[in-house]
């Protein structure tokens, strides 16, 4: 799903509200998790998962089109999401509940 089919469904889940105030609350949500991110916090979105800030260190690697060694590749800011319980059972429901009917 892109953002604008996440808009679209808002939009049809949410008829009472305008295109442009369900566009502005995306927006402001994606825009405080980017600047929380910057700032080093975690997100937890319940029923959802969390977002970490981790840091990839800097390494010496290969272009891989010219064979060339001992490319410097600086330290990078990366993100790690890891689902929720909650989640992880809405999407795997079949897996968890053939595990419950096996143990009983």
């Amino acid at each position: 799903m892109v953002r604008s089919e996440l808009l679209k469904k808002m939009c049809d889940l949410y008829p009472n509200m305008t295109r442009k105030d369900i566009s502005k609350i995306l927006e402001i949500i994606f825009f405080e998790i980017t600047e929380a991110l910057n700032r080093g916090e975690n997100i937890e979105i319940r029923g959802f998962g969390t977002y970490k800030l981790t840091k990839k260190k800097a390494r010496t690697g290969r272009n891989p089109k010219t064979g060339e060694e001992n490319i410097k590749i600086p330290e990078k800011k990366a993100i790690k999401w890891k689902m929720s319980k909650t989640f992880f059972n809405r999407l795997n429901k079949n897996f968890t509940e053939n595990k419950i009917s096996d143990t009983h």
